[in-house]
């Protein structure tokens, strides 16, 4: 979610692992607070405020505006400012890596359609080159407020972001999905 504007290509984001407590029966928060760990307040507001969107204002509240960027760092003061907000949950995004991988593009040659034709059969081909994949990896975790036990946790990559709106939009969705699946939230209206 930091550093990603420079990322060109095309998204695709994936849950890649999950846990639940085993040890928690069904639960389904009514009311949960979505935050987004992040130096950069722009990004934290952009992220928390599509998590809102996401799961509806009836349901999630952006953590910017429970606990003030100065105070995010700061754990007794987080937690006060939770348990004050009258959320039973608390969904925290964190971008825990960006992996980079080089990787050989094979030539491709348009070929068939009886070669086309003799001459121009040689110039009808792209030829192989190298590129450079990006995979960001955000890890987000889910705490019942009420005893700050974590309920659930999941890794997610997303593979060539394009910039850091898309792996934001990307990364809520499909953890959203992922949390109404496993019905830690309801169903969308």
């Amino acid at each position: 979610m930091l550093a990603l504007a420079a990322v060109v290509a095309c998204a695709s984001t994936q849950v890649t692992s999950t846990w639940r407590d085993p040890a928690i029966g069904p639960v389904q928060f009514r009311k949960v607070v979505g935050i987004a760990l992040s130096a950069d307040g722009t990004l934290r507001r952009v992220a928390e405020d599509e998590f809102v969107r996401s799961v509806g204002p009836t349901l999630g509240v952006a953590g910017y505006a429970i606990v003030p960027d100065e105070e995010l760092s700061d754990r007794e003061k987080v937690r006060a400012r939770v348990q004050a907000a009258g959320v039973d949950g608390a969904v925290v995004f964190r971008l825990a890596a960006v992996e980079t991988q080089e990787r050989w593009v094979p030539p491709t040659t348009y070929g068939n359609a009886w070669g086309y034709w003799g001459f121009a059969a040689p110039m009808v081909m792209e030829p192989g080159y190298m590129t450079t994949d990006r995979t960001a990896v955000v890890e987000t975790n889910v705490y019942n407020v009420a005893d700050a036990r974590l309920v659930w946790a999941a890794r997610s990559e997303t593979l060539n972001p394009r910039n850091a709106q898309a792996l934001i939009d990307d990364v809520v969705r499909v953890v959203i999905a992922k949390l109404r699946e496993e019905k830690l939230l309801p169903p969308a209206p």
